[in-house]
């Protein structure tokens, strides 16, 4: 017997190690789906929003922290400047500013930021020229810390800089275009603005032609430019938001595949039942929602237990559903990989994100990174999405058994190794809330 299985295992060694050489994969798992599981996930889902008066109104990083407690990893930041209507931000207020996105940033969240001068219909917004300084004054801020602003709403202009009531006529096309030109400028190219319906972004483009996946996330201000709606489920044109209600929500459809979608509502109102909200955030691609707003539809949704679904569904929710591989590669060979995975949120991830596959030493003592050209932006609900990486062995990778790992980072350098910032994905028994990673249970042999 003995003389017959080695001969044995060395054939199936072999057998394997061509299988691998030959790019055909022999071994497959499968998993399964937690759709009751509740986490955290950046840049996605219900949000609390914190208001600051000019430099009163602090944020405490310990109310922060307990937000993930809550699985909640997004704020909105609403800064009214009031007190500087008429002249330049103070050097006092820059620092606070900066000091709360460190404060953000330590409690691993991120923020949706908006910036207003009106709290109210009939209170004064400020000058065109008074908007653009300040946007100077606060480049080199928001610069410094794109990595923890998930979006921003332009604001600025009228009441709430919700884009109306303007007492400085900033809401006029010329006016409006060159805020939302300005803040294009002002943010990284990876970063996107969001306006407050969609006529607002045929005015400023001066086309109604929705973006697709030719012309998005380019570096244009069409890929940069997404929606909210701040009066979502109200009524049938959302209190003014919509005109041409199914031209507008047919070109939102299509444009939030690419571009974030999120906003609050406003009046509970029959079009906030559960059935019409459910089909209204899928067809939308909704990533995010006020927790605290409007209180009459947020209780209604927890009363009759819907809000567990939003909470889940509300931007990207990502499952794995399999993998197929190689148990064995060779010192300077390749390694095929091909994984499935489900999104059953309603929107794809918005901002850049990269996909890992790590090799980990069963001892822990080496790990080879593979970061994959695959973009998350593209998993949008309902469709399948297929991963067929190829992992490179290095000529002088030690041999011995290795962990596979998959990773879902943020691709900041100052966030990249923070798991709060890593997506998790709705499996149970994966993810390491140490690392941010994922140990997908497979055992790779690599052999001289």
């Amino acid at each position: 017997m003995t003389r017959l299985r080695t001969p044995w295992i060395l054939f199936t060694q072999i057998v394997l190690l061509h299988l691998a050489a030959c790019g055909a994969l022999a071994a497959e798992k499968m998993f399964s789906p937690d759709s009751q599981l509740d986490f955290p996930n950046p840049e996605r889902g219900l949000y609390t929003q914190f208001t600051a008066q000019a430099q009163a109104d602090p944020l405490i990083l310990e109310d922060l922290q307990s937000l993930r407690g809550e699985n909640v990893s997004l704020i909105l930041r609403m800064y009214y400047l009031k007190t500087f209507r008429d002249k330049p931000l103070s050097e006092a207020q820059l620092t606070i500013i900066q000091n709360y996105f460190a404060i953000i940033r330590e409690a691993g969240v991120k923020c949706i930021l908006r910036f207003a001068y009106s709290q109210g219909i009939g209170e004064p917004d400020a000058p065109i020229d008074i908007v653009l300084n300040h946007m100077d004054q606060l480049t080199p801020i928001l610069r410094a810390n794109a990595d923890v602003i998930a979006t921003v709403q332009t604001g600025f202009i009228g009441a709430w800089g919700e884009w109306h009531a303007s007492t400085n006529n900033l809401a006029e096309p010329h006016n409006a275009k060159q805020i939302v030109y300005k803040w294009l400028d002002v943010l990284p190219s990876q970063r996107t603005v969001q306006l407050r319906t969609p006529r607002q972004k045929w005015m400023i483009l001066d086309t109604k032609t929705p973006l697709d996946a030719d012309s998005a996330w380019a570096n244009t201000p069409a890929a940069r430019i997404g929606h909210h709606n701040d009066c979502f489920l109200s009524s049938d044109t959302d209190v003014g938001t919509y005109e041409d209600i199914e031209t507008e929500k047919t070109y939102l459809h299509a444009e939030t595949r690419f571009v974030p979608m999120g906003g609050e509502t406003c009046a509970k109102a029959a079009f906030s039942q559960p059935d019409n909200a459910r089909k209204e955030m899928a067809n939308l691609h909704f990533s995010y929602l006020n927790l605290g707003y409007h209180p009459d539809v947020i209780n209604a949704w927890r009363d009759n237990g819907f809000l567990d679904e939003v909470k889940l569904r509300l931007g990207y929710r990502l499952t794995l559903n399999s993998i197929k591989y190689n148990e064995a590669a060779t010192q300077g060979q390749t390694l095929p990989i091909s994984l499935s995975l489900s999104n059953t949120g309603f929107a794809a991830p918005y901002n850049p994100r990269h996909v890992q596959l790590i090799l980990v030493a069963q001892d822990s003592s080496t790990h080879y990174t593979t970061t994959l050209p695959d973009d998350p932006r593209t998993w949008l609900p309902d469709n399948p999405i297929t991963i067929n990486a190829t992992l490179n062995i290095p000529p002088d990778a030690n041999p011995g058994k290795y962990s596979l790992f998959l990773a879902l980072p943020d691709p900041e350098p100052t966030l990249a190794n923070r798991p709060e910032y890593a997506i998790r994905l709705a499996n149970p028994d994966l993810w390491d809330a140490k690392t941010g990673q994922h140990d997908l249970g497979i055992t790779i042999q690599i052999t001289k």
